[in-house]
């Protein structure tokens, strides 16, 4: 499978150049950037082949099987659709959209075209997302009745980045937060209560959170996303090679099952290879079950998830239809906050 990728994104090396490298059967062979300078700087220091002067270009190309996607979130419906249009299935990163209206869009173009688009998140397609699922399913920690999701990043890029933008449809929600939501989602479906959020730019937020209820059964959910240190612009290198213990500022993510027989909780979720596994506990504390994460990448995982789903009409265990779920959450999210909801181009 050739792969191209639009955008000269600073995610595509964790997201899909590295992953290529483990997984068989996949390359990297081409990008298209706005700027031809960046797009050909960027394809030399990650040995790829063929340099596009535009986005049609590398969608009209037949030396390109797929497609990933990791473009600011205002462009994601948009290029997403003349890609499927072009005949190419879609890795689209996190959030799929920039609304649940754009979603809907997208769902269309893949079901009219038949052709796959996997929402990113990465998460999901490790072996310790489906354990936790069952865990719970199984009655781990009984009857649930809470669930709570964190994810808290350090602030890597400087103010003009474009999650920090409302014209790109940035916004901390838009990113940690869509995590966060997606965790949740796992466990059910939800329906927001109420939710707050703190303003770095007008109607862009750094900080939100919300309350939420399942809609089957009685259990609540919480949900925090942030970005720390949006005040500095941090001096961190390469964000590629950025260690999160080097960080001065906080960086959580957790989610925990609270039910009627104990605990779960999972340390990083968003990146289990680098945290402490799945831990059931008991009502008193003690610890029942303790389990360690497969020491293998979350993109590895999705790579090989994509590949299969795209070749061998594997499942897709982030299709449109999750992903209209998750982006409709966002945007009431951002709707009981008060802000406005993310618009496209």
């Amino acid at each position: 499978m050739r792969i191209g990728i639009l955008g000269a994104a600073w995610i595509g090396p964790m997201g899909l150049i590295e992953p290529a490298k483990e997984v068989d059967g996949v390359e990297v062979t081409a990008l298209a950037a706005r700027d031809p300078q960046r797009a050909r700087a960027y394809a030399e220091e990650h040995g790829i082949p063929l340099v596009f002067d535009s986005y049609d270009a590398l969608l009209a190309s037949d030396e390109i099987d797929a497609v990933y996607n990791p473009l600011p979130n205002s462009h994601h419906a948009r290029w997403t659709i003349a890609a499927l249009e072009a005949g190419k299935p879609v890795l689209l990163e996190k959030p799929f959209t920039a609304n649940a209206d754009e979603a809907c869009q997208v769902a269309e173009a893949a079901e009219d075209t038949g052709l796959v688009v996997m929402e990113a998140f990465h998460w999901r397609f490790h072996p310790q997302a489906e354990r936790a699922i069952e865990l719970v399913a199984e009655g781990a920690v009984g009857e649930m009745t809470h669930v709570e999701a964190a994810m808290v990043f350090p602030s890597m890029h400087g103010p003009d980045d474009i999650r920090y933008r409302y014209d790109l449809a940035g916004g901390a929600l838009m990113d940690t937060g869509s995590y966060a939501l997606s965790n949740l989602r796992a466990f059910g479906e939800l329906e927001v209560v109420r939710a707050e959020a703190e303003e770095m730019a007008p109607d862009v937020d750094r900080r939100t959170t919300a309350e939420l209820r399942y809609r089957n059964g009685g259990a609540t959910a919480s949900m925090l996303s942030e970005f720390t240190g949006t005040d500095q612009k941090a001096e961190l290198g390469d964000p590629e090679d950025i260690d999160p213990d080097a960080f001065d500022f906080e960086f959580r993510a957790e989610v925990v099952v609270t039910g009627t027989k104990g605990q779960l909780h999972i340390d990083n979720p968003l990146a289990p290879m680098w945290g402490r596994g799945l831990t059931v506990t008991d009502p008193n504390g003690e610890t029942v079950v303790q389990e360690a994460a497969e020491q293998v990448a979350t993109y590895t995982c999705q790579l090989l998830a994509f590949r299969a789903c795209v070749e061998d009409s594997g499942p897709n265990l982030y299709p449109p239809s999750e992903s209209i779920k998750t982006m409709e959450l966002i945007d009431a999210v951002y709707q009981a906050a008060g802000l406005p909801v993310r618009v496209g181009i």
